[in-house]
């Protein structure tokens, strides 16, 4: 019994974890897209740790950008896109 107990509640932990570390890609990805790039990695960092995570990487192009977040052990990607400057970026999945 408590076995169990002990693995539903790892388990709920790092679902948990990895719903904030999925939560701080997307939202950087997306304001990465959106901001110029100088100001995009410590945005992007600030994002992360609000969420009880630490950004791993962030790859940005123009119009494109990639971003792993990692929360405890548990580490998530986004990446967004955006075609133009006047439309609004989205994430491909």
């Amino acid at each position: 019994m408590t076995a169990s107990l002990v693995s539903i509640a790892h388990t709920t932990s790092r679902i948990i974890d990895a719903q904030r570390a999925q939560f701080a890609a997307d939202a950087a990805a997306l304001n990465c897209v959106l901001i110029d790039s100088t100001s995009a990695q410590q945005t992007a960092q600030q994002i992360a740790t609000q969420n009880h995570g630490e950004l791993l990487e962030l790859d940005s192009l123009r119009g494109w950008c990639a971003v792993v977040v990692k929360s405890h052990a548990v580490a998530r990607r986004a990446v967004a896109v955006s075609s133009s400057g006047f439309d609004l970026p989205t994430l491909q999945r």
